[in-house]
C-alpha cells in the first residue's frame, strides 16, 4: 500500500493531473517506485490509488493464471 510520507517535494506540478500546486503538497511513496509521487489534492491522490490497485490486481491475477496443472 503507499505510504503517506512528509517530504519537501520539489516539484510544482501534481503527478497525476499535471497543475500546478498551491497549497501543501501530498506526497506518497510506494515499493514500487524509486520517487515519491506528489499530488494537489486528496481528489487526485483518490484517483491515483484507484488506478493503482487496478494495477496491482492485475498483477496478482496474472500471477495466479499461470500456475501449472
Amino acid at each position: 500500500m503507499p505510504l503517506s510520507i512528509d517530504y519537501e517535494a520539489k516539484s510544482i506540478k501534481c503527478d497525476w493531473c499535471k497543475n500546478v500546486i498551491k497549497g501543501k503538497p501530498l506526497t506518497v511513496k510506494t515499493c514500487c517506485n524509486n520517487k515519491p509521487w506528489v499530488f494537489c489534492s486528496e481528489r487526485c491522490y483518490r484517483q491515483w490509488m484507484t488506478e493503482w490497485l487496478k494495477r496491482q490486481e492485475q498483477i496478482k491475477g496474472g500471477r495466479k493464471a499461470t500456475k501449472l496443472l
